[in-house]
């Protein structure tokens, strides 16, 4: 078996389905919605919508936590733009927000 990956070096994408470990509900598994810095000391964590919860129910994971990943999150988008794979509520929008910005600030 070859050497585990180092999920805060190399993290998940959006859409990677990743098995994690927490302390109070053992091994979980989910979506990758996004990775966000904690506010307060920048550590990285991966929002994961759970399987077999409600939609839109996110936990944030330390990458740290990580277990797996299957890396198959680019052809669930691509999946996606033809309806053909399962949509997260929670989306990365921030380069559109830049784009947005950018356009706005030219047009000025």
């Amino acid at each position: 078996m070859g050497a585990k990956r180092d999920f805060v070096q190399r993290p998940p994408r959006p859409q990677d389905r990743i098995t994690f470990k927490t302390a109070d509900d053992g091994e979980l598994a989910g979506y990758v919605a996004a990775i966000r810095p904690h506010v307060g000391n920048g550590q990285r964590f991966a929002w994961v919508e759970l399987d077999n919860e409600l939609a839109g129910q996110f936990r944030g994971v330390p990458l740290v936590d990580i277990i797996s990943s299957d890396d198959c999150g680019a052809a669930r988008r691509q999946a996606a733009s033809v309806n053909e794979a399962r949509r997260l509520c929670l989306t990365d929008f921030s380069g559109d927000l830049a784009d947005a910005l950018r356009s706005a600030g030219a047009r000025q």
